[in-house]
């Protein structure tokens, strides 16, 4: 059975390939390398500017602390 929300993406053809390398290499659904790497970055922006899923406005803190601003919450 399948979970989560279903989207479709287009890839550049050099993303694609890298995307079926990965996956074929680790043995994972190219799926799976896709959601790995998104959690990746989910987790990094997390880190680096405590901003969670859910947050009112995620891209506006994303990008004061992209720009070294202070970053508020609340």
């Amino acid at each position: 059975m399948r979970q989560g929300e279903q989207m479709k993406i287009r890839l550049p053809a050099d993303l694609k390939a890298f995307v079926a390398g990965q996956a074929e290499r680790y043995g994972n659904s190219q799926n799976a390398e896709i959601v790995r790497a998104v959690r990746e970055r989910m987790e990094r922006t997390l880190a680096t500017t405590g901003v969670q899923f859910g947050d009112q406005a995620p891209a506006a803190a994303h990008e004061a602390a992209r720009k070294g601003d202070p970053v508020t919450h609340g």
